[in-house]
């Protein structure tokens, strides 16, 4: 499984990719993990996006992370877990949602 995350100020997030173990999903489909760091430095892409690719961590396969969901409306869900070949956690103000999210 492959996570990219979209929330950058999160201590667990390096270039794009989840750096925990463990991953946690709630109920309304956020990370629940999410730890804020105010004094991170955020790369700004958006400067000069279009000049060159933004740096990002290679594609790795996450064989050994566990992604517990407590979403059962999900249609990744199975039994408290997900199965999703992938998820795509994104950035809003005050929360990282599952945007991998389906409704069964």
């Amino acid at each position: 499984m492959d996570i990219v995350c979209r929330k950058y100020s999160c201590v667990y997030n390096e270039k794009a990719k989840c750096t925990r173990k463990n991953l946690s999903v709630d109920k309304k489909a956020d990370c629940s993990d999410l730890k804020v760091d105010d004094s991170k430095l955020v790369e700004d892409v958006s400067l000069d996006m279009f000049e060159h690719e933004p740096d990002v961590a290679p594609y790795h396969h996450c064989r050994n992370m566990n992604i517990m969901c407590g979403n059962n409306k999900c249609i990744f869900n199975e039994n408290g877990e997900c199965f999703s070949n992938g998820i795509f956690v994104g950035s809003e103000k005050d929360s990282a949602p599952c945007n991998s999210y389906a409704p069964r």
